[in-house]
Parts: C-alpha cells; sequence; structure tokens
C-alpha cells in the first residue's frame, strides 16, 4: 500500500512540473509577434548635426530591416551580413569616402545584431546613428 501511495505521489509532482513548465513557455513568448501581426515600435534618426528626429512606425514586418525598407526610410546593400544601410531619410552615409556609417541601437544599447537579424515588437525603441570611424 505504501509503494502505491509513493507512486501516487511522483505521478502528482511530475504533473505539477510538467504544468509549471507549460506556464513558464507560454507565459515567455509574449513579447513576440505573431507572424502578419502588426506591432508599432519608435525609430529615432540622429543626423550627420546631431539632430535628433523621432517617428512611430507600425508595421507587419518580421524584422527591422524589412519593416524600415518597406517604409522608405532606409536604403541599403545586402550583404554577407544582411541589409547594409547607406541611407536613411535621404542622408547617405558613405564610410570609403569619410569613415561615415549607420549604426543601430536597441534602445540605448549598440546593437549586437544588423537590421535584417533584429526581431521587432509591440513598443521596441531603435535608434539609427550617424558615425564616422576615427582610428585613434
Amino acid at each position: 500500500m505504501k509503494r502505491n501511495n509513493l507512486h501516487r505521489f511522483h505521478r502528482l509532482i511530475l504533473f505539477v512540473l510538467m504544468a509549471a513548465l507549460a506556464l513558464c513557455f507560454v507565459s515567455c513568448g509574449g513579447n513576440e509577434k505573431a507572424t502578419g501581426e502588426a506591432v508599432t515600435f519608435t525609430l529615432t534618426v540622429v543626423g550627420p548635426d546631431g539632430t535628433a528626429t523621432d517617428q512611430e512606425i507600425t508595421s507587419d514586418a518580421a524584422n527591422l530591416g524589412d519593416a524600415l525598407l518597406a517604409e522608405g526610410i532606409v536604403e541599403g546593400e545586402n550583404g554577407d551580413y544582411g541589409l547594409y544601410l547607406t541611407t536613411v531619410n535621404g542622408i547617405t552615409a558613405d564610410f570609403n569616402t569619410d569613415g561615415a556609417y549607420w549604426s543601430l541601437y536597441i534602445g540605448d544599447e549598440y546593437a549586437m545584431t544588423g537590421v535584417s537579424d533584429t526581431p521587432i515588437a509591440e513598443g521596441d525603441m531603435f535608434k539609427l546613428v550617424y558615425e564616422v570611424y576615427t582610428a585613434e
């Protein structure tokens, strides 16, 4: 009889753990958008003179690069690492001429991904900053 109760107890513990794990999977996925679902995010563009402009963008694109291309905000070249931004809001950065480039920030953090590999979610904040590389 004791052995039967022990098996029931183990089954109950296993059930509780499985339910908790399922709840974790459901609640952790809340920030990702479903395919085709439109989200609104904020884009700040900081130009060569340091002037910042903000705009709210609503898109159903899967990543930031596709959303910005669809809105006509950016132009660029596709390469081995995705879309390389050359022009933002009509302002061109030419690294080969003067070391200028567009950097991507997610919130206030320098992004570790390019625009093609950066997913978008409701309420995200992105910043594209015109920067000039200087060797130190």
